[in-house]
């Protein structure tokens, strides 16, 4: 049967002030009421049954993903510690091996941006079908429309069937001399970090290139593994993720469907603003603003009134107790602040 993995652990500090240990980015609702990690839910409802559906979060956040997605308590795990998402994916895998031996998995980022869900589902049914026929991972590639230096990238090899082809390798995040060559060859795709898998061919291969995680993570997901021994184990987990510590060691052993969904991994409040309506003047603004003699930024406010005159190219975001102010070209660098404020000992603000 095909199930669906959820990772939602992450802390997506680049969207401070509104982002924070107590509501990372996944549990924002940026696109209209719901949260994305609500949104990515749903998605997948469209092929997935509810009850196949399994969340992995933080402890913290166990309580809160059961309450907006009401779901059953077994289907929300909550992780100890980060270890980013081999260990959970492997997790993952033994757990479900225990109910469904012939399992298909899913494993999905829950804070990406999909635009076309009809193209997603269409894509789903053709990668969960060559994964539990062939045995081998499925990694989504999306077609680039421009020259991205900021993801990394899939090179195609020959193709195996119609939309489906063989994982030449696997590219850093390029210079723009190469993301642009890259776009023109048409061989290269996104790396969206969505991977479908069957359970058992996963397990293997983290028998064999991860084998401490393996007996790790088997261990968590057998009967009687309490509580405290779940985090005792947990922690002795490397933290790596899928791509480093499986995929980049299965040369040729990988397949990549290549789709265009309108997919955005909306990585911070740039990326963000590129996703909304635009003003005439350039401008994205929400809830009470007045921008004067300004264009190109991003103003949102949660309670007061922001007002800019001669402001261009800026991000400001306000919260109850946090304003930001970044120029969008420095956006990715908002983890500064949050670094700088653990380090001041302003913790009432992370």
């Amino acid at each position: 049967m095909n199930w669906a993995i959820i990772m939602a652990g992450g802390s997506g500090t680049r969207f401070w002030p509104e982002s924070r240990k107590s509501r990372p980015k996944q549990f924002l609702s940026l696109f209209g009421r719901q949260t994305l990690l609500e949104q990515t839910f749903y998605r997948l409802r469209r092929f997935i049954p509810r009850d196949r559906i399994l969340v992995f979060v933080s402890e913290s956040k166990v309580a809160l993903t059961r309450q907006l997605l009401k779901i059953p308590a077994g289907q929300v795990i909550g992780e100890p510690v980060g270890r980013n998402t081999a260990p959970c994916a492997l997790w993952a895998a033994s757990y479900v091996m225990r109910k469904d031996p012939s399992a298909v998995l899913g494993i999905f980022p829950a804070d990406h941006y999909i635009r076309d869900e009809k193209a997603f589902t269409k894509t789903m049914r053709l990668s969960y079908g060559i994964a539990g026929q062939k045995g081998m991972p499925v990694t989504l590639g999306i077609c680039p429309d421009f020259p991205h230096t900021g993801y990394g990238y899939l090179e195609m090899g020959r193709r195996l069937a119609p939309g489906v082809f063989y994982l030449k390798q696997f590219r850093e995040k390029p210079d723009l001399p190469s993301a642009k060559k890259y776009l023109k060859s048409k061989r290269f795709l996104w790396n969206a970090g969505i991977f479908i898998w069957r359970a058992d061919c996963l397990l293997e291969a983290g028998r064999q290139y991860l084998p401490d995680v393996f007996k790790i993570t088997t261990a968590i997901a057998g009967e009687g593994c309490s509580r405290t021994s779940v985090k005792k184990l947990f922690s002795k987990c490397p933290a790596i993720s899928i791509d480093y510590g499986l995929m980049e060691k299965m040369t040729g052993q990988i397949l990549t469907v290549p789709v265009s969904m309108g997919w955005n991994d909306v990585g911070g409040w740039a990326s963000l603003k590129k996703l909304l309506a635009r003003r005439s003047d350039d401008n994205v603004s929400q809830g009470k603003t007045l921008l004067v003699e300004s264009s190109g930024n991003f103003v949102r406010s949660q309670t007061k009134l922001i007002a800019t005159v001669g402001l261009q190219d800026h991000v400001v975001i306000e919260t109850s107790d946090a304003i930001l102010v970044c120029p969008t070209k420095k956006t990715e660098e908002i983890r500064k602040i949050v670094s700088a404020l653990e380090t001041a000992g302003m913790g009432q603000f992370l």
